[in-house]
């Protein structure tokens, strides 16, 4: 076995509100690399690092075969999927609060959950099938001399099973109370991610994503019913706690002092929630669609937190069924 680890765009230049697309290689396809590197304009407000402006530049990535989605999300659920499927971070490059520093950041799209696996990758496609488009944000907020370089990872002689399908089902619920999302059917569910826009925050006890029941033809299965913390703070069982904190506080003994406590801020993902099924990748737990009437997530929304929410099924499609 080998892989190629390869470039497809190299420093090329990324304007505001542009939809580039590229043609991918038609070799089994392990995962995508987009990195954005730029000069940043802006120091970050009360040391906050900025990098949290970096996941806005990109509104969208696709990955599209034959003109159906494999892949479809914004730049900032890219980085939590990469996260809390793949166990890949972007390190960045530069983590610093300055004004005038070059820095970069890299975004993971996946067609695989472990990557480099033969067994779980796209498989070979023919020339022009597989494309790669990226949405870029009607103004790049605190950068100049935005680039991009993509870069893809193939693998010749892999023999792929399998592929990840993750596409985004967005709902913006209009009262409080349950909610139902429907779930694709047909290929087995490894896995959801999924974002609420409001989170429990200062004195208000609320989160869009109240609870979560899973039920299968009108019967509760694997998550009967979840609260938002416990299932939030849960995401530790697949992973350590994500980077790139928001900021920290230091508390001073006395005016003159720089030691004492330093308090963390919050993270990338305190709007988001795992809730895995194949737990050890291994399909134990594997969520079963096929044949089935109805797979519903339903979300409990709280009393003031009828924000806008998004759900990514993290779907399991036999190489030999296609999109």
């Amino acid at each position: 076995m080998e892989f190629i680890h390869s470039v497809l765009a190299q420093d090329e230049t990324v304007t505001a509100g542009t939809i580039p697309s590229y043609d991918l290689p038609v070799n089994p396809l392990s995962h995508i690399l987009i990195t954005l590197k730029f000069t940043r304009t802006d120091a970050a407000a009360d040391g906050e690092p900025t990098f949290l402006e970096t996941l806005a530049f990109i509104t969208k990535i696709e990955v599209l075969y034959k003109g159906s989605a494999i892949f479809s999300m914004s730049g900032a659920d890219a980085i939590a999927a990469g996260i809390l499927v793949c166990d890949f971070e972007s390190w960045g490059l530069n983590y610093l609060g300055t004004a005038v520093e070059e820095c970069s950041f890299t975004f993971l799209v996946p067609m695989t959950r472990t990557l480099y696996s033969e067994r779980e990758c796209f498989p070979r496609s023919t020339r022009g099938e597989l494309i790669l488009q990226v949405s870029y944000a009607a103004a790049l907020t605190g950068a100049t001399a935005v680039k991009a370089q993509i870069e893809t990872i193939e693998l010749p002689n892999a023999a792929p099973e399998r592929f990840l399908r993750m596409t985004t089902l967005s709902l913006t619920p209009a009262v409080a109370g349950e909610h139902d999302v429907e779930l694709p059917i047909g290929n087995p569910i490894s896995e959801l991610v999924l974002f609420g826009t409001t989170f429990p925050a200062g004195t208000a006890d609320a989160a869009t994503l109240g609870y979560l029941q899973i039920l299968i033809d009108n019967q509760r299965r694997f998550y009967s019913h979840t609260n938002f913390e416990t299932v939030h703070n849960m995401a530790g069982r697949m992973r350590c706690p994500p980077g790139y904190w928001f900021s920290h506080t230091h508390w001073l003994e006395a005016l003159t002092s720089l030691t004492g406590v330093q308090f963390p801020g919050n993270h990338l993902l305190k709007q988001y929630v795992h809730l895995p099924f194949d737990i050890f990748k291994d399909g134990r737990y594997m969520l079963e669609t096929a044949g089935k009437s109805d797979v519903v997530l339903r979300i409990g929304v709280d009393t003031g937190a009828t924000t806008a929410l998004r759900v990514i099924p993290c779907e399991l499609v036999p190489s030999s069924a296609g999109v």
